[in-house]
């Protein structure tokens, strides 16, 4: 009779801790879990809206790397590339697009795709781009946005990093939003005053000095070689400025920008920045 006892007892049992405990498991249970997916989600959407607009950098000259991130050499000669001019736009529902201008001879290449956010911590945005330029190129970079001072840091497969900087005015139009004529004229005439200064750079192989007027620029380059003034190498150059940005004398061909108080420019095939 002692096993027939037991067997309804342990039933008892059962159904007591099956329903009697389950209202203390409620916060454990799908629907909650689907709450914190929402938030998350939230969080991503809230990031994207912060990033949105043009981003615009140099990526300084480099040799081509191989698979072991070495210098890749052809009959014994290293493969150069030179220095890339990167206007990043950052659209809504995660789409964006990339020109890539080269600075050697100003040939454009166009991509477009669509990114998605890794991580957000703070004022820090960390995406990835995947993009096509539809002729079988499908570069991804990762863009490291810092929102305290609208810039970002654009990370390439064996490429050398460097940083972007927001372009406001550009990205009230990416963005959708009209600007009035009279208002852009203002903002040009401010940006214009406001860049006006010597930017100057100096290292152990070189110093250089560029001026800004208004609408004009001009520039002396020393080339320093160790053994006296006599020795190093001067040039003298002039050109215009569009907005913050410096062109050769034809207005054509770009040489650097200006953002705050730092002009940034290329040497050499690498790039400098010179300080106000």
């Amino acid at each position: 009779m002692l096993p027939s006892i037991k067997l309804p007892l342990l039933l008892i049992l059962i159904t007591f801790f099956s329903f009697g405990c389950g209202g203390n498991e409620k916060k454990y249970s799908p629907i909650a879990l689907v709450d914190s997916a929402e938030v998350v989600t939230n969080t991503v959407t809230d990031a994207n809206e912060d990033i949105l607009g043009m981003y615009h950098g140099v990526q300084p000259a480099y040799n081509l790397k191989n698979q072991y991130g070495d210098d890749m050499e052809i009959n014994g000669n290293k493969v150069p590339v030179s220095s890339i001019d990167y206007k990043f736009i950052i659209k809504e529902n995660g789409a964006v697009t990339l020109q890539q201008t080269s600075i050697a001879d100003q040939t454009r290449v166009y991509y477009d795709g669509t990114f998605k956010v890794l991580d957000k911590i703070g004022n820090t945005v960390k995406i990835e781009c995947s993009l096509n330029d539809g002729n079988g190129s499908s570069p991804t970079y990762i863009l490291i946005f810092d929102k305290s001072d609208n810039t970002a840091r654009c990370i390439g497969n064996k490429e050398p990093t460097f940083t972007l900087e927001k372009q406001l005015t550009e990205t009230d139009e990416a963005a959708g939003t009209t600007i009035e004529e009279s208002n852009t004229s203002t903002q040009e005439s401010e940006a214009s005053h406001n860049i006006n200064g010597t930017y100057t750079y100096k290292d152990d192989s070189a110093e250089l000095e560029i001026t800004v007027r208004e609408n004009t620029w001009t520039g002396k380059t020393r080339i320093i070689t160790g053994m006296g003034d006599e020795y190093d190498k001067v040039e003298y150059e002039s050109g215009v400025v569009k907005g913050n940005e410096l062109f050769e004398s034809s207005g054509y061909v770009k040489i650097g920008y200006i953002s705050g108080n730092s002009l940034t420019t290329t040497i050499g095939g690498s790039q400098v920045t010179l300080r106000k």
